[in-house]
């Protein structure tokens, strides 16, 4: 049971940390990002921060009011939480402007492949981490928490949530006057994300339900 467990706190490790370079590779595309991506790209226009770190601030919002719905104290998972919505920040930050800062795509096809090949990173690692269930991410934890709270469907609460940043992200951009970040790249993600991360989830469960 004791190696079980940390093959897959390893494994998670792994795709915890691909997730980061998947959504590095979809930042250095610059064709437009998914609706989180976008808002916090267009807040680091206006904020001397890095985009991992503004990610960093939003994520632990999500996750503040997540604990201040609950009502219960930390636990373990908590703590995991925690550290990884401060690394997942990190992690983003290295890559971005450290790992790829030596290369800028001039052709917008090699932006086109760059944003693919980011999105199936994140999907195929996203999907092994939520099918594990060791690492949670604290957007997913606050929209689960309302739709048990409320009693509401939790896809819709998803998917509201989605709206408002988008929303957001739009509103920054016309009142900053900076470069729009609600491009193709967030109708792609819009339209392959979910799709990809079904499939990866449903193969990855598959896997570790035939360990147990």
């Amino acid at each position: 049971m004791y190696k079980k467990n940390s093959t897959r706190a390893i494994i998670s490790i792994f795709f915890f940390i691909l997730f980061g370079f998947g959504v590095s590779l979809q930042l250095k595309a610059s064709i437009g990002q998914s609706v989180l991506n976008a808002l916090a790209v267009t807040l680091s226009y206006g904020i001397e921060m890095k985009v991992g770190t503004i990610l960093n601030v939003i994520n632990s919002l999500f996750f503040l009011f997540y604990l201040l719905l609950r009502r219960t104290k930390l636990n373990q998972s908590d703590a995991i939480q925690i550290l990884a919505t401060i690394l997942n920040g990190y992690i983003i930050n290295f890559f971005l402007y450290q790992t790829l800062s030596f290369w800028t795509p001039n052709h917008y096809y090699q932006r086109i492949i760059l944003y693919f090949t980011g999105l199936i990173f994140a999907s195929i690692s996203l999907g092994g981490v939520l099918a594990i269930g060791i690492i949670k991410f604290p957007l997913e934890s606050l929209c689960l928490t309302i739709s048990e709270k409320y009693h509401m469907n939790f896809s819709k609460i998803r998917m509201s949530c989605d709206v408002i940043f988008l929303a957001v992200a739009l509103l920054l951009t016309f009142l900053m006057k900076s470069p729009l970040e609600v491009r193709e790249g967030t109708v792609i993600s819009i339209l392959l994300l979910s799709p990809l991360l079904g499939v990866c989830y449903n193969y990855y469960t598959k896997i570790f339900s035939l360990e147990e």
